[in-house]
């Protein structure tokens, strides 16, 4: 986060971190123990975010931002 440009960006990853953990679609299928290590991507307007799901919470892996 610190790499990123400007406080705007910063808030606007931190929106998409948001929106990615409060998709159903991106919690692990619990009768399925080979998903709860999936690596997912969730994509805004300049940035993108890799994130590994858990119950109520994800770890993101990696930020990406467009200049």
């Amino acid at each position: 986060m610190a790499q990123l440009p400007d406080d705007p960006a910063r808030q606007e990853v931190m929106a998409l971190v948001e929106v990615a953990r409060r998709d159903p679609r991106a919690w692990p299928d619990v009768r399925d123990p080979g998903s709860v290590e999936e690596i997912r991507e969730a994509f805004g307007r300049r940035c993108w975010i890799q994130y590994m799901p858990y119950a109520g919470a994800i770890e993101v892996r990696d930020i990406g931002w467009a200049d």
